[in-house]
């Protein structure tokens, strides 16, 4: 998705035209959900997926006769026989997916405030309206609403940013697109806007620059985190062995974790190189307002630390929040595959929408790590 938000601008600066193709809406069974893109450059050369297969590759040929027209659609499959995989399997849902052609110095104004927004960690939806019956909104209007109050670009009728704004309010919430259906009740006709929101990246904060610390950071940014990785060995903490690392921290670890600006997207991972250091450092972040915490370590481990954290005050309740033994259960032994286990249970809390900003229940217990780093 960055790739994709950072090249629009750059295209649209240079005066390029692009096929901006992105799923609005899909109902059952389909090789991606909404909110899924794929941007075709002038070279033809693809950046993202609509999820392969037929329905790719036909979007793929429209959206390439669409550049040469300099015109927009939207695209409606039924994912029966004539768009099924190569291998014969059906996936028997609906997809729509809007071709966008992005141009004007609005929409490259738009996208730069959703990098730079994003930067900052401001959450924000961009509404673009799909389909339109109403002479006076075009197809293509887009409008960008970030929390802070920042605006950019219109969709036409005021009416119409009133009523999608207050819907976008749930969409924020809950981080699921949605295309919404308008009708002003007068002879306009029927406008559909898609309305996506456009969450801040989560931080991974790794404590711990040992082989697991530096295979998460691989994995860590692979899936779209911004890492941090923290430790007091400044041979290990280095761009050598991090070089996914946007952020590498070398000093006391717990100094460090209790001093760094932990949010509500922060995901604090620690893995570090022994008991004491484990300690200390869920010590650190222990009342932070982390969204998810995970220690790793065997059973015994983990409750003498639960139990001397215990006698420091902390209340049993916090503790049980805390996901211990980290990752998901796939019976990882190497650090490649404990890694892989962590990388897992990161995607499943922040895609759980039970789960967004905030950590509010017991963790299910996974057995999953029985060594330390």
């Amino acid at each position: 998705m960055q790739e994709i938000y950072q090249k629009i601008p750059e295209l649209i600066e240079n005066g390029e035209t692009s096929a901006y193709c992105t799923v609005v809406e899909t109902k059952g069974s389909t090789p991606q959900k909404s909110g899924a893109k794929l941007l075709i450059l002038p070279d033809l050369q693809n950046i993202g997926t609509l999820g392969g297969g037929c329905v790719e590759a036909e979007t793929r040929q429209q959206a390439i006769d669409l550049i040469r027209e300099r015109t927009t659609r939207l695209l409606e499959f039924q994912l029966d026989n004539d768009y099924g995989w190569d291998d014969g399997l059906i996936c028997g849902g609906q997809m729509k997916i809007f071709i966008d052609l992005p141009t004007s110095k609005t929409e490259q104004n738009l996208f730069n405030s959703l990098q730079r927004l994003s930067v900052h960690k401001i959450s924000l939806y961009v509404a673009t309206v799909v389909e339109s019956e109403d002479t006076e909104v075009q197809v293509g209007q887009k409008r960008l609403v970030a929390t802070n109050g920042e605006t950019v670009g219109n969709l036409g009728r005021t009416a119409l940013e009133t009523e999608v704004h207050q819907v976008a309010s749930d969409v924020l919430r809950t981080s699921e697109p949605l295309l919404f259906k308008w009708n002003s009740g007068n002879e306009t006709g029927q406008i559909s806007v898609f309305i996506e929101p456009i969450q801040s990246r989560s931080t991974l904060l790794i404590a711990g620059a040992g082989h697991i610390g530096q295979a998460l950071c691989h994995l860590g940014n692979w899936t779209d985190f911004d890492v941090t990785v923290i430790d007091d060995r400044v041979d290990l903490a280095s761009e050598r062995y991090l070089p996914d690392a946007k952020q590498i921290i070398v000093g006391d670890i717990a100094t460090e974790l209790s001093q760094y600006p932990i949010d509500h997207l922060t995901y604090v991972v620690i893995v570090t190189r022994g008991h004491n250091h484990d300690e200390e450092a869920l010590h650190a972040v222990i009342n932070s307002k982390a969204c998810y915490i995970g220690l790793i370590g065997s059973r015994r481990k983990i409750k003498l630390i639960f139990d001397d954290l215990i006698e420091m005050g902390i209340s049993p309740k916090r503790l049980a929040q805390i996901y211990a033994p980290i990752g998901l259960d796939i019976s990882s032994k190497t650090v490649p595959e404990i890694a892989v286990s962590i990388a897992s249970q990161l995607i499943q809390v922040r895609n759980s929408a039970k789960s967004v900003n905030r950590l509010e229940s017991k963790p299910k217990r996974m057995p999953t790590i029985q060594a330390a780093s």
